[in-house]
């Protein structure tokens, strides 16, 4: 038993539902002693009619009667509680579990595949994890029969004992199957996570014209189909194991019970018990097979159930880990954000190596290299959403891990070269820039192109944009980047402010603008808070403004300083920069 996860799940539903919880905490004890008096109720009924004994016929006859109404209605009242119990405290924790992955401050959890297998596994499942996770209440209860059993039959003979001791390979074995199950549900949550984005690439507008284009939609067709027949090939074996092992355990314990019934036929026949012996063993013996039935599935479902709750823990831990720092960002840069030693790697080969770096406060920088030279990853260490492998990131001096993760999020601003396309309302989708300044979009849907594209809908900024939450519009690529744009100008005063090539899909003249724009932005924040302001772009115009130019290459800066410096240095930055100016001439 994963005692952790069920006191996790008892918490939640003593918290939300305690009278319904504490009714099936009664339940369960109750239910483990009702099939025991319904055998011994049925023993003394039978001793009682045969020797004339009134009152061991009435005691029988309640005794029996009263157990196997209890025995049906109890356990039905019990199953009805505990579903009732998934759905009162089942949505709290799909709501936390959506928090959880909405809010955690890094996104190094949507780059790990087996982050990401434990996410599937866990989502839109808190109703499930509850009730199945509840189950183990009734293994429980099937262990308290199985002692009151054992007494019942010790009094009858001492070898009846090792019955339920034959009960033991089958419930080992059930576990064994359970094991298994929930490997081969773990090994293809994967496969079922790349199927339905399959589904969903090959059903979504944006990709339907490549895959049309190349005839390609025919192969990841394919792909998703070779996918699911694995998934379909790993559960089978599964399900073919879990039967076989679970066949095996039953014709183990009817060997023995049919031993029982003969040993306890001679004793009656010699006098050594009474006739309604017989009956108690074979009530109780039919029970064992029974209870194991309900064992096997209650056994299946708690290791499902206690699967899904220690995923639910695991993101709980990971959040609660995400969020250590309790430090205020300070409230205008003096010094500057600092890299020192730092190292990244996702898992594999380093990305990022021993950078030393200072970005000045209210310095323009811009971040020049070639495809994985590792901009973005420095991006995004920056940003917070990873954390150093090796080094330090501080902001005025303070390690970056000691400041409040939420506080510092709300100081920075970012345009990136891939965008969301939210579909909300076209207000929302640029007002989401910064959530507590929602209807206040004026300035940035001018700043960010994002009013010119308001001026086109047909309901303006109240249009509903994309096709996922209803029947909205759908914009072009310039129009998404304009929108996108917009979001990253909410935030007045920002401490960081990155442009990862953020004007791929616009035309010159309204890229033109829009680092102009940023320009005049860049100059505000410099003066209202010592901001920063990062620019990451291949179009050395842009980058020449730049007050210091960073080259990367192979995860190492190999160049620093201003257009001119580098330009005289003759070195990397040089040449691309003159490879790019011949285009021109």
């Amino acid at each position: 038993m994963r005692f952790t996860e069920i006191r996790t799940l008892l918490g939640e539903c003593l918290r939300h539902a305690p009278g319904r919880t504490w009714l099936v905490l009664v339940l369960t004890p109750l239910g483990a002693i009702t099939p025991g008096l319904t055998a011994l109720g049925l023993q003394w009924l039978v001793d009682g009619v045969l020797s004339g004994a009134r009152p061991l016929v009435i005691g029988g006859a309640v005794c029996a009667a009263a157990a196997g109404a209890f025995a049906l209605a109890g356990t039905r009242v019990m199953q009805v509680q505990t579903d009732l119990l998934g759905s009162e405290a089942g949505p709290v924790l799909d709501r936390r579990i959506i928090r959880w992955c909405a809010t955690l401050p890094t996104t190094a959890h949507l780059e790990d595949a087996d982050s990401l297998r434990r996410i599937e596994q866990i989502r839109g499942l808190g109703q499930r994890t509850v009730t199945t996770g509840l189950a183990s209440l009734f293994v429980v209860q099937s262990g308290i029969w199985l002692v009151i059993t054992t007494i019942l039959l010790a009094g009858v003979h001492p070898v009846l004992l090792a019955l339920p001791l034959f009960a033991v390979p089958s419930i080992l074995l059930t576990r064994t199957s359970s094991r298994r199950a929930e490997t081969a549900r773990a090994e293809t949550a994967e496969r079922n996570r790349a199927e339905q984005h399959l589904f969903t690439t090959i059903t979504e507008a944006n990709s339907a014209k490549e895959l049309r284009l190349g005839a390609s939609g025919a192969h990841a067709a394919a792909i998703a189909r070779r996918l699911r027949e694995e998934r379909t090939a790993i559960l089978w074996r599964a399900t073919l194991a879990v039967g076989g092992l679970t066949l095996i355990g039953s014709l183990v314990f009817v060997a023995a019970f049919l031993g029982a019934l003969f040993l306890t036929v001679q004793l009656a026949l010699s006098g050594t018990v009474s006739p309604g012996a017989l009956l108690l063993v074979a009530t109780l013996g039919g029970q064992i097979r029974g209870q194991l039935d309900l064992l096997t599935h209650a056994l299946t479902r708690s290791a499902y159930g206690l699967t899904l709750a220690g995923h639910y823990l695991w993101l709980r831990d990971l959040h609660a880990a995400g969020t250590g720092g309790t430090l205020a960002p300070p409230g205008r840069l003096r010094d500057g954000i600092t890299l020192s030693g730092v190292d990244f790697s996702y898992g594999g080969p380093p990305v990022l190596r021993g950078i030393d770096l200072r970005l000045p406060a209210g310095a323009t920088v811009a971040l020049v290299g070639d495809h994985g030279s590792g901009k973005t990853t420095l991006v995004k260490l920056l940003c917070g959403f990873h954390l150093p492998t090796g080094g330090s990131v501080t902001v005025d001096g303070t390690s970056l891990t000691e400041l409040d993760p939420a506080a510092w999020r709300e100081r920075v601003t970012a345009a990136f070269q891939d965008f969301s396309r939210f579909p909300f309302l076209a207000r929302e989708a640029v007002g989401v820039g910064d959530l507590p300044r929602m209807d206040d979009i004026g300035r940035a849907a001018e700043k960010g192109g994002a009013a010119q594209v308001f001026a086109r809908l047909p309901e303006g900024e109240r249009t509903r944009l994309g096709k996922a939450l209803g029947d909205g519009v759908e914009l072009s690529g310039g129009q998404w980047q304009k929108i996108a744009l917009s979001r990253a100008f909410m935030r007045p005063r920002p401490l960081l402010a990155v442009l990862d090539e953020p004007t791929a899909a616009l035309d010159a003249a309204s890229e033109y603008e829009v680092y102009q724009r940023y320009a005049e932005a860049a100059q505000e924040w410099q003066r209202a808070t010592g901001g920063i302001t990062l620019l990451v772009s291949h179009r050395f115009a842009t980058i020449r403004m730049a007050d210091l130019i960073v080259v990367l290459d192979g995860g190492r800066i190999i160049e620093c300083g201003t257009h001119a410096e580098l330009i005289d240095l003759s070195g990397r930055y040089a040449h691309l920069y003159d490879l790019q100016a011949s285009a021109y001439r």
